[in-house]
């Protein structure tokens, strides 16, 4: 018969296996595509940028982003020593950290540069060992996408293009979706507005495409537009098994078109409170996508 030591002993015993396990590293391969946000970025800088945005991209698709760091970040805009600032690398999100890391080396390929007169676009596969750092992540699925049709994840859209979300979780949860434009505004994307809950809940097991227009409810789904030629959008999907709850926002109006905006705050406002709960909340999850909008 087990006595109470030999208990506690196995359950320390199997705890740091857990832990082992979580952390073992595994193989991942990663294709990504960098679409340069300066005209004056030769083609060797946007293929070294384009590979050390794939490694970050592919630990944060993999294991969450620590937005503790993107608050370091912000504060170094008060700054004027040469340090580079969040404004610089607004966009690239090269400037966060994942929740984990690549170990050992990394096979880094260019697959494709090409230059459209103005900005590169590189092509790039990527392949290697990786490690989260702490906890298990969720094996959430996402996509972001033209049409309610699509299944594959789309970072390139035109001016007055419909965007949609494809969304599956193993578990029950609570999800909120952020897009943050070139002027440092973040919109509140889901959940839509009126929704006395503060989240969207979701379902394990169930497939969604949300940003359908909902008459019934007033809803009328959401079009990307763009003054300028190209024009980067940052996309902040946040999920957890737990309660969360949205961030304060106000009233946004409307656009140059006279379409109406969804409620908002500021980028700076924005990250701080998604920095409070995923201090709180260890199995909070943060999964970014940079999105190009041109115009057709």
């Amino acid at each position: 018969m087990l006595n109470l030591r030999c208990l506690a002993l196995i359950a320390s015993c199997f705890m740091a296996f857990s832990l082992f396990a979580a952390n073992k590293p595994v193989k991942m391969s990663y294709n990504y595509t960098y679409l340069s946000n300066d005209r004056n970025e030769s083609q060797t800088q946007a293929e070294q940028h384009a590979i050390e945005r794939a490694k970050q991209k592919a630990l944060e698709e993999r294991f969450g982003v620590d937005v503790s760091s993107i608050v370091v970040s912000l504060e170094q805009e008060k700054t004027h020593d040469g340090a580079v600032t969040a404004d610089e690398d607004f966009f690239s999100l090269g400037g966060t950290v994942a929740r984990g890391e690549w170990i050992g080396e990394v096979t880094e390929e260019i697959i494709g540069s090409n230059h459209n007169g103005e900005y590169w676009s590189v092509k790039v596969y990527i392949e290697g060992l990786v490690r989260e750092k702490s906890g298990a992540p969720i094996d959430i699925h996402y996509a972001f996408i033209n049409n309610d049709h699509d299944r594959d994840n789309r970072t390139v859209y035109y001016d007055n293009d419909d965007i949609f979300l494809r969304f599956t979780s193993p578990v029950d949860g609570a999800l909120c979706v952020y897009l943050v434009d070139a002027e440092k505004e973040a919109y509140c994307l889901l959940p839509y507005e009126g929704n006395g809950q503060g989240s969207q809940a979701v379902k394990a097991n169930e497939e969604y495409c949300f940003f359908k227009p909902q008459p019934e409810v007033g809803f009328g789904g959401y079009v990307l537009t763009t003054k300028e030629q190209q024009e980067l959008n940052a996309l902040y999907l946040v999920f957890s098994p737990n309660v969360i709850t949205k961030a304060r926002d106000k009233k946004s109006g409307q656009n140059w078109r006279n379409q109406e905006m969804p409620r908002s705050l500021s980028y700076k406002d924005f990250v701080k409170w998604l920095a409070d709960n995923q201090t709180r909340d260890e199995r909070l999850m943060v999964r970014t996508e940079v999105i190009t909008v041109k115009q057709p």
